[in-house]
């Protein structure tokens, strides 16, 4: 009986072998992509099951509603609104803006329509029109600022531009509004601590 050697038996061998390996490298793969996934689910449940912890009520520091917006007496197109923004679309200087803005007429709707002109004539560098933006944000100014809300930190920006400008009843009106500052930072306002620190 005569045997014959196949020298392609042992490279078919080696072909199953690494064929083999291959498999079950890729059934390790899947099979730990899958437990992963699994484990990552039941850890991610858990810790949503977990109740959020809340800081305590007692260490927080009073706070404050945002003011309301005030509701005007009048329609957004009311005609004075409308004169100033049709002046603003065609174009006017500064200084026309402010003398347009003190000669207005005393309607409902002048005070925000003044502050339209104020506020442009405060951007383009006028001292006297940033002392008068200020007050509108300033919370101790009790005149008449239409539905424009009260923001300490913009009167402070406006009355520090006025006094870089020249406008020294600026220092007066900063002063009252440092009182006011300390006066809402000592009853535990967040944000009167923040102009506070940031106080020149």
């Amino acid at each position: 009986m005569k045997y014959y050697f196949d020298d392609r038996e042992p490279r078919k061998r080696w072909w199953i072998l690494i064929t083999a390996v291959i498999a079950v490298m890729a059934v390790i793969i899947v099979g730990g992509y899958i437990a992963w996934r699994a484990l990552r689910q039941d850890v991610s449940t858990k810790e949503a099951a977990k109740p959020t912890q809340l800081p305590r009520m007692a260490n927080l520091p009073p706070k404050k509603e945002a003011p309301k917006p005030v509701e005007p007496p009048y329609t957004p197109d009311a005609p004075l609104l409308e004169q100033v923004r049709a002046v603003m679309r065609k174009g006017i200087d500064p200084e026309d803006a402010v003398a347009l803005a003190k000669s207005l007429p005393d309607k409902p709707e002048r005070a925000d329509a003044a502050f339209i002109l104020w506020e442009y004539a405060a951007e383009a560098k006028l001292a006297e029109a940033a002392l008068i933006v200020g007050r509108y944000f300033d919370p101790n100014y009790e005149g008449d600022v239409g539905t424009i809300i009260k923001d300490p930190e913009a009167a402070y920006d406006w009355y520090q531009a006025a006094l870089s400008g020249g406008q020294l009843q600026a220092k007066n009106h900063l002063s009252d509004l440092r009182r006011w500052v300390e006066k809402e930072a000592a009853q535990g306002s967040v944000e009167a601590r923040e102009l506070l620190s940031s106080w020149q």
